[in-house]
């Protein structure tokens, strides 16, 4: 079942869409998934940033924290400024 939510948007806001692909990745120190919470934490912490600059980041995170770890899923993230 869905609900439509309605939400009003202002210059400067940003919306983002994405995979599990990139919170279900494997590495960091312990080898374990990069999790909701950090992936949330990361967006925040960026969403200041242009958009080139957010991809950059992203890309750069989670290539570090993949390490030597394979890839195990597709990584989709999609972000819009307005």
């Amino acid at each position: 079942q869905f609900s439509i939510t309605s939400h009003a948007l202002q210059s400067g806001d940003s919306l983002y869409m994405f995979s599990d692909g990139y919170v279900d990745q494997f590495g960091g120190p312990q080898n374990r998934k990069f999790m909701s919470k950090q992936f949330k934490e990361l967006i925040c912490s960026i969403q200041h940033e242009s958009m080139e600059s957010q991809k950059e980041i992203l890309d750069r995170t989670i290539e570090t924290w993949r390490g030597n770890t394979k890839q195990i899923d597709d990584i989709i993230v999609i972000g819009l400024k307005m």
